[in-house]
């Protein structure tokens, strides 16, 4: 916070029934949501990947930090409960596992006709089901542009503090980013006639050491340029600059698959994308290792649809609420179709931290998404960090954006490890620089994150300012009706006036806050 030096002539200064043949539903029951998506799909190519929200006893899913340890175990066994007897009812039917999820109420699934009837049939333990989406990816200037330099020189780089990146991998042997990937994993998946997985031992999971190793082919860059934007060091590189967050460790989960079919990714393939089941999948696995790692923030660069509201109707919703209620920001690109008034999934869910783009003169990007549901803004035009083979690169779009959102919630977890998502974002929308979205449609106004004014917002300020007059000279006499007083002053956080008090009580005159 601003402080406010106050001197006296005194001197005195003041973040289902098991399996068989389906069931009819009950008349006071109303049948699950099915998304019309995965209705046409089935009847057009026989199966499709679904998300199937389960139906708790509860009614809803409660983030498990908000529970006691009792009552986030009996609500875990509702969640295994329900997905067992579904995947029971489901056993004579045409269909595969794909996720299993321990922390949120849902199961990831391949279905066919008679299975898409049986969850259909099946109300009291099927809320809704819908489509698996496929989702694609959306620094020299912009360190300083955004305070991360005085942050450093304050000591705060974000050290101690993990930022889990869920992209197409990450080069963990870049110079850049040596010594940084502290945890890896993989969620991609094989779907016949449509991806394949992306991970190493060609299986739809891995973990550990080199689980996160990026493919070889077109965007496989993109997650080592998230990573080394969010927290790379240029210490020993040969650069003169450093990611955001240059003392902070990394979490690598490659979420991507690959897509053959030109009609799937759109003319070019191969491709890559990312399904909503292996994203949540990625996320869970965030939040199973917050205990043994102290994450600050989890970064999203990737995305799909528009939403000119928030979305929280979409999958990702609890395990986001699960994240955030354990003090780990889902940090989030609102996309990059040059929307004015609607950003993308999953950044439209009301509990993610969505991010859209700016240039480094403090200009909206013109491919940049924004809403007046947006968060934050950050720099995302012609930003340079790590890309895989051991260079640099230079590249655009809100999902170089996010990154720099992602590495200034790492410092402010150094600096306050207390504080909760909600305050983390209030001090860092609080001391942003307000722009306004001056494209043909645009008028959203939002604020461009400015790290070293958000660590003074949101840390308890100990150091008094230092004050002293300069006219008139100590121990002078003076006469006269009008007497001229002048002062210096100077804080660790900045003046924003000087009030002049007659023995520490009457105002001598108005504020001044030329300082």
């Amino acid at each position: 916070m601003r402080i406010r030096a106050v001197l006296g002539l005194t001197l005195a200064v003041l973040a289902v029934p098991s399996g068989g043949e389906p069931l009819s539903t009950s008349a006071s029951q109303p049948s699950p949501a099915i998304d019309h998506r995965v209705r046409e799909r089935v009847q057009r190519e026989g199966r499709a990947r679904v998300i199937v929200e389960l139906q708790l006893p509860a009614g809803v899913h409660v983030p498990e930090a908000h529970l006691t340890a009792v009552a986030a175990a009996a609500q875990r066994a509702d969640i295994t409960a329900a997905r067992a007897q579904i995947e029971s009812r489901l056993a004579w039917t045409t269909h595969r596992l794909t996720r299993r999820y321990q922390t949120v109420p849902l199961l990831a699934l391949e279905v066919g006709p008679d299975a898409l009837r049986e969850l259909e049939a099946a109300p009291l333990i099927v809320r809704r089901v819908l489509t698996d989406e496929r989702l694609a990816p959306t620094l020299p200037q912009s360190g300083p542009l955004v305070q991360a330099d005085q942050a450093w020189s304050e000591g705060y780089d974000g050290t101690g503090a993990v930022v889990a990146v869920l992209d197409t991998g990450v080069e963990s042997a870049h110079p850049f980013l040596a010594g940084k990937v502290v945890e890896e994993a993989c969620y991609s998946t094989t779907f016949s006639g449509q991806s394949v997985s992306l991970c190493p031992n060609g299986q739809d999971t891995q973990l550990g050491t080199g689980a996160a190793a990026p493919c070889g082919f077109g965007d496989c860059w993109h997650g080592t340029h998230v990573a080394g934007i969010a927290a790379g060091n240029g210490a020993g590189t040969g650069q003169s600059f450093s990611g955001i967050a240059r003392g902070a460790q990394l979490m690598a989960v490659q979420v991507f698959s690959r897509f053959d079919n030109p009609n799937d990714c759109g003319g070019g393939a191969p491709c890559i994308m990312a399904w909503s089941s292996d994203i949540i999948a990625g996320l869970e696995r965030v939040y199973a290792l917050r205990a043994s790692r102290t994450f600050a923030s989890a970064n999203l660069s990737l995305g799909g649809g528009l939403f000119s509201s928030y979305c929280d109707g979409e999958p990702y919703k609890p395990i986001i609420d699960n994240l955030r209620a354990a003090g780990i920001a889902t940090v989030i690109a609102s996309g990059n179709d040059g929307a004015t008034n609607a950003i993308s999934s999953p950044a439209c869910i009301s509990t993610a931290i969505s991010v859209g783009s700016t240039t480094k003169s403090d200009i909206v990007s013109s491919f940049s998404n924004v809403a007046p549901i947006l968060s934050l803004f950050a720099p995302g035009s012609s930003i340079t960090s790590s890309v895989t083979g051991g260079g640099f690169g230079t590249a655009s779009g809100t999902s170089m954006a996010t990154p720099h959102v992602a590495g200034a919630w790492a410092i402010l977890k150094q600096a306050g490890p207390g504080a909760t998502v909600t305050q983390t974002l209030s001090a860092l929308q609080s001391t942003g620089v307000l722009l306004t979205d001056a494209r043909p449609g645009g008028s959203v106004t939002k604020p461009r994150i400015r790290v070293a004014q958000a660590l003074a917002a949101l840390l308890p300020d100990a150091t008094p300012p230092t004050v002293s007059i300069t006219t008139p000279a100590s121990g002078a006499t003076v006469s006269g009706a009008a007497v001229t007083v002048s002062a210096t002053a100077a804080d660790n956080v900045g003046v924003a006036g000087v009030q002049f008090k007659l023995d520490g009580t009457t105002n001598l005159g108005a504020e001044d806050t030329t300082f």
